[in-house]
This record gives C-alpha cells, structure tokens and sequence, in this order.
C-alpha cells in the first residue's frame, strides 16, 4: 500500500494491489483458530464471507472467545477490522459467531 501527495499536498490513498500472500481461513462457530503471520508481513486486510462477523486478536494463541460479558480491561477482540498492521505480531487469533470463511492478505 502507498501513498503520496496531491497537487494541493493533500495525501492520496493509492488502490491495493494483489497480495502475493492470501490465506483462506474456514471458521466454525465459535471456535477460534490461530494463525501465524507469514514472514515480512507488515499488514494484514481481512474480508469475512456472507457479512459475517469475526473478532480478531493479535499475538495470541489461546483461550478466545466471542466477548459474552462487558471487557473494560482493554483486551477484548476487535470487531470486523479492516486493515491492521502487524508490528512484528506472531500470531493472529480469530472467532465466529456463524461458520464463514475469513480471508487475510498480508502485505509487507
């Protein structure tokens, strides 16, 4: 991903491109997976199938779950992002609330 400036200086948010790296994750209900990030990837963008949501999390390797309770600890899952960066993240862990497939491309 780059971006670069405009004529007005304004920053310009450039199309992604492909990723050479794309994982295909097949979620069951409520059942967390946890994936290992492949090397030199720098930024992960998800997409879910059949509008469903996921909670990710990073750098953890057990015990997710779909939050059922307030979390004002801050170390809740988060909700349907986008776009993360890793920041040397070794794990990526992931839970449904419906079965649907998850994809992740990593860029770095």
């Amino acid at each position: 991903m780059a971006q670069r400036r405009d004529s007005f200086d304004q920053v310009v948010v450039a199309s992604v491109q492909q990723s050479d790296t794309i994982y295909a994750i097949v979620m069951a209900a409520n059942t967390a997976q946890y994936i290992t990030p492949p090397a030199g990837a720098n930024f992960v963008l998800f997409a879910a199938s059949g509008g469903n949501d996921f909670y990710m999390l990073l750098n953890v390797t057990s015990g997710l779950s779909v939050p059922a309770a307030n979390n004002t600890a801050g170390t809740s899952p988060e909700l349907n992002p986008l776009i993360r960066e890793l920041k040397g993240a070794t794990s990526i862990g992931l839970v449904t609330t419906a079965a649907c497939n998850i994809t992740m491309a990593f860029y770095s």
